[in-house]
This record gives structure tokens, sequence and C-alpha cells, in this order.
């Protein structure tokens, strides 16, 4: 199946990938809306779909409605094509799945990290890509792997993955050396960023910040249809933007950045900072006194009790993540703004205080056409993201002649 979709490729244009590409991503459509999509004249559709039929790339779904005319034909991938492998590196965990075109998780395997060494948790990487490979029932063209921290795309590196301790890791040739499939590293935000542009809540908008909040923060800026990745891949640090040089130490060895005042890190720390010096709260009764156990979970369960000094922390990580978005919304001008991540579990104490600040600080004509989201689930649409990108990817390569 792969070399169909090699020599298909090889032999035709970039209006073939673009045409496949847009079927995956937004189907099933008919042939008049594949032309509004992709710019190209009805003809040019009907030969391109006529050759993507024929080589069963896409296959015929339904007889659509119609629209005062002849009910259109739909046309939609062909979800036995191929599959790809995506392993996304949470916290604690790794987690393999073969995916297809339809993003249809065909299979999982999931194994836990905790305490893993560098060397034992590459080697895991490699071993849950060949097992899933092995089980998987349909071919795999490609692998993708979803890390935390910045990552140098073109190269597959990983140049900092927290919460494991890799620096400068060459995932994609250690994974290509070993496995023999073409592989892909993002990181995961630009992976979830990609996923919620083009599957989840975004309808119809150019333009997208997404931003996640958890332990730390990271973004994921979409224009025009497509992540804008910077020139080095490191657009979207913007967890790392100063926003009071006088601010706590950040884990970046800079002071005052967005992420040392806003992040679900340093609301534990402002929590915990408060508590010994003296504040009182029922946080030290559900920590059974010691600090050491305190999590963000821990204070919304605080501040859904009522608890004073919960609330307010949390009302002044909002003031500081609102200055951080007004920001981004001065420089950009987005249409829409997401936040996602764990920080979404205390929306009901972080959501007013964060718009008043955003249209307090933000410019009045950038501030009124925005629209501000918060998204309460991130795994899926980061798979599909990772998986559109990789199919994507795997696309292109081929009618390039790269493989």
């Amino acid at each position: 199946m792969e070399n169909i979709i090699a020599n298909s490729f090889k032999i035709g244009s970039s209006n073939d990938a673009l045409t496949l590409n847009v079927i995956r991503r937004q189907g099933p459509l008919s042939r008049v809306e594949i032309s509004k999509l992709t710019g190209l004249t009805p003809p040019t559709v009907t030969n391109i779909t006529t050759k993507l039929l024929d080589l069963s790339l896409i296959v015929e779904d339904r007889i659509g409605e119609s629209s005062g005319g002849r009910r259109p034909l739909l046309l939609k991938i062909n979800s036995l094509l191929a599959t790809v492998i995506v392993v996304y590196i949470r916290s604690e965990k790794m987690i393999g799945y073969v995916i297809d075109p339809e993003f249809q998780i065909q299979l999982e395997d999931s194994r836990n990290i905790k305490g893993k060494k560098e060397d034992e948790i590459l080697k895991m990487l490699l071993d849950i890509i060949s097992d899933c490979r092995k089980k998987a029932a349909v071919p795999v063209l490609a692998v993708g792997v979803v890390v935390r921290g910045p990552v140098r795309r073109k190269d597959g590196i990983a140049v900092f993955v927290p919460n494991i301790g890799w620096r400068n890791t060459p995932l994609k040739e250690i994974i290509e050396e070993h496995i023999g499939l073409p592989a892909f590293i993002e990181n995961d935000v630009k992976a979830l960023s990609n996923g919620e542009y083009y599957y989840g809540s975004v309808k119809d908008a150019n333009s997208m910040i997404l931003l996640k909040v958890s332990h730390g923060i990271g973004g994921g800026i979409i224009f025009n249809g497509s992540l804008y990745r910077g020139v080095n891949d490191s657009a979207g640090e913007v967890g790392h933007t100063t926003i009071d040089i006088a601010g706590p130490i950040c884990s970046c060895g800079n002071y005052g950045c967005l992420e040392a005042l806003a992040s679900e890190k340093a609301l534990v720390d402002a929590v915990a900072k408060a508590i010994k010096e003296g504040q009182s709260s029922i946080i030290c009764d559900l920590v059974n006194g010691d600090l050491e156990d305190l999590t963000p979970e821990v204070i919304y369960e605080a501040a859904d009790a009522g608890d004073e000094l919960g609330i307010r922390m949390l009302g002044q990580v909002a003031r500081y993540l609102g200055i951080g978005i007004a920001n981004l919304v001065n420089t950009f001008n987005p249409e829409i703004f997401i936040i996602g991540g764990g920080i979404v579990r205390g929306r009901q104490y972080i959501e007013d205080i964060v718009r008043q600040t955003v249209t307090d600080r933000s410019f009045e004509s950038s501030s009124d056409v925005l629209e501000i989201n918060f998204l309460t689930t991130t795994t899926e649409n980061t798979l599909k993201g990772v998986a559109d990108i990789v199919f994507a990817e795997v696309t292109e390569s081929i009618w390039l002649g790269q493989r």
C-alpha cells in the first residue's frame, strides 16, 4: 500500500497532495466543496479525484444533501489505506497508539515511565513503537512522537524534555535507524493547537492562539490555517515572556516569566509561601500539614469548599495570565484565544478576572473582536493534531520524492 501512495505522488503534482489532505481533513466532501476549499477548478478536481479513487486512496462515502440541483456524491479518505503510530510521552506514562486516517484508534499500549532513567525511557519508546507496528492490522506509514518542551522539528531533535531530562536528543534519527519508518517529533502544545484548529471548536477562523497552562505554560500559534513555528521551531514559548522583571525565578533561569507567575506550579508555590508566612487555610488540613504534598488539585478542592486563600491565589494567577494574554493579543490580534490545560479546573475562579484583565490591558480594536474559549479536554485533539501532521508530512514528502 505504501508503494501505491509513493508511485502515485511521484508521478503526480502538489495539487494531488493538496486534494488528498483536504479530503482527509474535512471529508466526506463533494467535488464542488473540494474545489472551493482547494481553489482548484472543477475539471482539475474531477481529474485528481478520479485518480485517487482508482488508486484506492479515497473512497465514495454517500450521497449528500442537495443545495438545489443534483445530490452530490461525497468522497472521504480510505480508512483502510494505512495507519500511523503516535507515541504520547506524558508526565508518568508513555502511551502508544495506532491511528487510521479517520483518527480512529486501532490499538493502544500504555507503559509507566515514572522513576525510569533517560536511557530506559528511550528503549521503552523503541519497544512500544516496535510492538505497535507488529500488532497493527493495516500497514504503518510513519511514527509521530509527542513530547513536552521545545523541539527542532526539521531535525527531529527534542531540545529539552523536562519530565524526562532528555537534552538535544535526536529522536528522529534514533527511531528511523532502529525501526525503519519515517519519524516526526512534535511539541505537545503545537500538536494540540493543530488538532484543536482542524478538528476541535475552531470553525472558519484564520488565526488562533492556544495557551496550555499546566505545570508549565506553552503556546501554539496558527495563522492562515497553518502552525507558525518560527525560524528554528521555537515560536510559541510564551511561558518564558517576561511579565515582571522583579518576579520569581523561572525554570529557564530568568526572572518574572509568565510561567513563573501564572502556571499551576506558580499557583502551588504562591499558596505554599502564603501558608508558611502564617496565612490560614483549610489546605493545611487537606495535606495533613505537609506542604510537600500540595498539588493544584488540592487548591481547587479547597477553593470549591470556599477557602479564601485558595480563591485569592487563583485570582492572582488569573491576573498574571490575563496580562500575558493581553500582550499576545496586542502583538498578534488573533480571532480566537483558547486556554487549556490543568488550570481550566479552576475556571470558575479565574475566567472573569482573565477576561477583564485582557479587556483592560489590550487595545480595544483587538479585544473587541477577540473570542476567548476554555478547553476542557486535550488528549483527543493532541492525538488528532500529531496524527494529522504525520499524515500530511508523509504525503508531502512522498510527492517530493524525498522518501
